[in-house]
């Protein structure tokens, strides 16, 4: 049985927290093949070129490093917006093909 003073706890800790991420990939999306494909069809459906759709892929492993590496935790700390640190991974993606 809680107590009046772990909910209380509890409750506090809740109004401190700021942000939650997700890593969703895997657990609450699946996917077939491998993020590459997904990736090349994106680029090709408005005219843009793919390499290779394996090499894309391996670019993605690379470039998410990379920017995992230089702005830890999706740019939280330098107030990145997510979509301009994604963007920066993808397009980082296929730089690094």
């Amino acid at each position: 049985a809680q107590t009046c003073d772990s909910v209380h706890y509890t409750m506090s800790t809740l109004a401190k927290l700021r942000c939650v991420t997700l890593d969703v990939t895997g657990t609450l999306i699946a996917y077939k093949g491998e993020l590459g494909d997904y990736y090349c069809m994106a680029a090709k459906a408005v005219g843009l070129p793919c390499p290779d759709y394996k090499r894309v892929h391996e670019g993605f492993k690379l470039a998410y490093t990379d920017m995992a590496k230089k702005h830890p935790c999706f740019g939280f700390a330098e107030k990145i917006p997510n979509i301009v640190w994604w963007k920066s991974c993808v397009r980082d993606s296929f730089v690094k093909v």
